[in-house]
């Protein structure tokens, strides 16, 4: 069993230095360290391509990180684990999913709740859980194993993981539907429940990204105040209250819509679930707001960042485990 291990920092891969946590190169390789003491049977090699903590990410390391694992001839390899920090955890895991596809080398993005030395890190059980969805053999494309709780670990999507909640380190999928899990026993389970829609896209000629997004990503808050326009803005995702809906009974959503027309900028709009249908909802289509299937907002973002201007329209077709 051969696994590529990548690391990028993080939590998982730093240390606890007079009450600040930071990036450590040294201490990243503790994980292979500790596994190897229970499986001498896993072959392990790892680079180590950036050390930045997540909430560092942008489209440049996102494009660099890519770069990185695609240098490497994966099919010489059972997998590959990158070892990443929480907080953009969700968009890191999207975009590799897109560029990668459902690859047949699965790859699967670990983290950590606190530095592996804290008696409280799940680091260790996120890594156990991601080796055993190598050794299944089950897995093609993109996922996460991150444990919520002590008795097992999570193998989500990578383009189904939702936002985090405030104050919260544990990671969701939408509709809390997830590939399968890594139990205490260390063997993966299916989720005889799960289901993906094959592959319409590829868009692995869609990796190279600026620093710096061209899209729009506005959120829903009473009282709001649309931002301003700018004439590099490619497209516009709107997120969408827990039920789909947006504020359409006041002047402010209308005049946004029409200035994103005049920049020639489409508004697409993540969160809107099928079901209940609000009066509010009617207006969408006159305010040409393009309402997106059920999927992670992050995943949307992260998409639509990728596409080119000409292939906006693609959003809406599945790709690397999209729903």
């Amino acid at each position: 069993m051969k696994i590529l291990t990548v690391f990028t920092g993080g939590t998982i891969g730093s240390t606890k230095s007079n009450g600040v946590i930071s990036p450590d190169s040294q201490n990243s390789y503790k994980l292979l360290e500790m596994y190897s003491r229970t499986d001498k049977k896993v072959e392990f090699t790892a680079i180590q391509p950036m050390n930045i903590l997540s909430e560092n990410m942008n489209g440049r390391f996102l494009t660099q990180l890519y770069k990185c694992i695609n240098s490497y001839d994966l099919s010489k390899f059972d997998g590959v684990i990158v070892a990443h920090g929480t907080d953009t955890l969700q968009y890191t895991s999207a975009y590799l999913s897109y560029a990668f596809g459902l690859c047949k080398t699965p790859i699967v993005l670990v983290s950590a709740n606190f530095p592996l030395e804290d008696e409280h890190s799940n680091g260790f059980q996120n890594f156990c859980g991601a080796v055993e969805l190598i050794k299944s053999k089950k897995g093609r494309g993109v996922f996460v194993s991150y444990a919520n709780c002590e008795y097992f670990a999570d193998i989500n999507r990578g383009t189904r993981v939702l936002h985090h909640s405030a104050y919260s380190d544990e990671v969701y999928s939408v509709h809390d539907m997830v590939f399968g899990e890594a139990n205490r026993e260390r063997k993966f389970c299916e989720n005889e429940m799960y289901s993906e829609q094959d592959d319409k896209i590829s868009m692995s000629d869609c990796t190279e990204l600026d620093e710096v997004s061209d899209v729009l990503y506005v959120k829903p808050y009473v009282g709001m105040t649309y931002p301003p326009i700018m004439q590099s803005t490619k497209a516009i995702l709107l997120e969408g209250y827990h039920s789909g809906t947006l504020d359409t009974g006041g002047s402010e959503l209308s005049k946004f819509c029409a200035e994103a027309e005049k920049c020639g900028a489409p508004i697409f709009l993540t969160g809107a679930e099928k079901g209940f249908y609000y009066e509010s909802k009617q207006m969408f289509e006159k305010l040409k707001i393009n309402v997106l299937p059920p999927a992670s907002p992050i995943a949307m973002y992260m998409k639509l960042w990728m596409l080119k201007k000409d292939r906006l329209s693609d959003v809406f077709l599945p790709c690397g485990g999209d729903f």
